[in-house]
């Protein structure tokens, strides 16, 4: 087997996954339980994506509290310091190429994001730092250009008065909540109190995505954080996350994240054993 494009290196107990192609740079943090990051002043802009865990970001004049599936916009000369939980935080950076780069630009305020394809990308991201194979780097690329344009989709759309309302937003954290139970849209629509079709067309018009296509990618994305925890038999993971059979697991879980669940734990294994 190859080896991975990324490097692991430990600063301060933090276990940090790392790599830069084309002036990019990836990094996937492993924060320990309790941490507490100093203060710091970023000299470039990044987003932060929480693939597991929480953290509290402390700026001078406010405090984000972050869990699992949030992301969070840190432009040039936002000084803050974070204080992680219990459990730690698994963090997935994205830096872009220099504080005078296109995309840059567009981080020009702190902002808490959550939804659409940013979880998913992040992940996405996430397991490519891990690939051996020779495409692992221009995936990787693809990956955040992707992950990028979306946060800059979403923080427009948190400037402007377009946000989901209340009871959207109740549908899409019902979603998240029950994302092992498999709710369907008619449910979904009857607990909320509103029309299917009007939440269907509601839903994909602030969320880019069906109901189903979202509820797919939430269970997705909880498949790929338990593949990485290695504790559980695949046929566990599949039944839990709502799938027919381990098969069709394997089928839908090859073709969105372009690996095996066999592969991907692999390659979560490898890492793991290689921070030890």
């Amino acid at each position: 087997m190859g080896t991975s494009f990324a490097t692991v290196t430990e600063e301060e107990g933090v276990s940090v996954t790392s790599a830069e192609v084309d002036g990019f740079t990836f990094s996937e943090l492993w924060f320990p339980e309790n941490y507490v990051q100093a203060s710091f002043e970023p000299e470039l802009p990044y987003l932060a994506v929480v693939l597991e865990g929480a953290l509290v970001k402390s700026f001078p004049r406010r405090a984000l509290e972050l869990g699992r599936a949030y992301a969070v916009v840190i432009p040039v000369g936002a000084t803050h310091g974070a204080r992680f939980g219990s459990e730690g935080a698994r963090i997935l950076i994205v830096r872009p190429r220099s504080a005078s780069d296109p995309i840059a630009g567009c981080f020009d305020r702190v902002a808490e994001l959550r939804g659409r394809e940013l979880t998913w990308l992040a992940w996405r991201l996430a397991g490519e730092l891990r690939a051996s194979d020779a495409a692992a780097p221009l995936a990787a690329e693809g990956f955040a250009l992707e992950l990028l344009a979306a946060t800059t989709r979403e923080a427009r759309v948190e400037r402007s008065t377009a946000r989901p309302p209340a009871w959207l937003r109740s549908a899409e954290e019902l979603l998240r909540a029950r994302l092992t139970d498999r709710i369907g849209l008619g449910e979904l629509a009857e607990t909320i109190g509103v029309n299917p079709t009007y939440l269907a067309r509601a839903f994909r018009v602030h969320y880019g995505l069906s109901v189903g296509e979202y509820g797919r990618r939430l269970r997705l994305a909880w498949a790929a954080a338990e593949l990485a925890r290695g504790e559980k038999p695949l046929a566990e993971i599949a039944a839990s996350a709502g799938f027919a059979d381990q098969s069709h697991f394997t089928r839908v879980f090859r073709r969105q994240v372009g690996t095996t669940p066999a592969r991907y734990r692999e390659r979560a294994r490898s890492r793991t054993f290689q921070d030890q």
